[in-house]
């Protein structure tokens, strides 16, 4: 009967042992690749941003991806589709299912206005993601006026994450969602 523990007690730790090594097999090993954790994170309140090197991990690695959209699906109120291959060059307005955005120039040099407009305020989401085709990935909260249903961002082109942001946006061949 002690035999018995014993082997039951070495299966056991022979399992824990074999599980921790292949998690580290997995880890790459310049600590670059972001984790669930950050990936929640990411989509959740805190938007926590991803580096350039955590955001190729992520989308060079078909788990975290799966994590990732797994996520992201939990919290999308709306997807931001890529449009039609017709569509080429920027883009200032973009329809989504829910609703729609228009970019506008400002009279300031340098800044641009990000409306966007939610068909209905009872479903006003507070966070935009954007994906380019190149695996660019970034957050933005949305200050959002829920009456309205209605949410502004103001982006100076001398801001890199602003322009960068902006220029996902404009590109026709990326898509997004707006999250709860």
């Amino acid at each position: 009967m002690n035999a018995a523990n014993d082997n039951s007690d070495l299966a056991t730790r022979a399992d824990e042992l074999y599980a921790g090594r292949a998690a580290v097999a997995e880890a790459r090993p310049d600590g670059i690749a972001p984790g669930v954790a950050e990936i929640a994170q990411l989509l959740g309140v805190t938007g926590r941003a991803l580096s350039a090197e955590e955001q190729s991990a992520l989308f060079a690695n078909p788990r975290l991806r799966a994590d990732y959209r797994r996520l992201n699906s939990r919290l999308t109120v709306f997807e931001l589709p890529a449009l039609a291959a017709a569509s080429d060059g920027q883009v200032a307005t973009r329809r989504f299912e829910g609703g729609s955005i228009r970019i506008h120039p400002s009279r300031v040099t340098g800044q641009t206005y990000v409306f966007v407009h939610f068909d209905a305020p009872d479903r006003v989401p507070a966070a935009m993601v954007l994906e380019h085709p190149t695996g660019e990935f970034m957050r933005r909260a949305l200050p959002v006026d829920r009456a309205k249903g209605e949410a502004m961002l103001l982006l100076d082109s001398h801001n890199p994450e602003d322009a960068a942001f902006l220029r996902v946006l404009c590109d026709p061949r990326s898509t997004g969602a707006f999250l709860s």
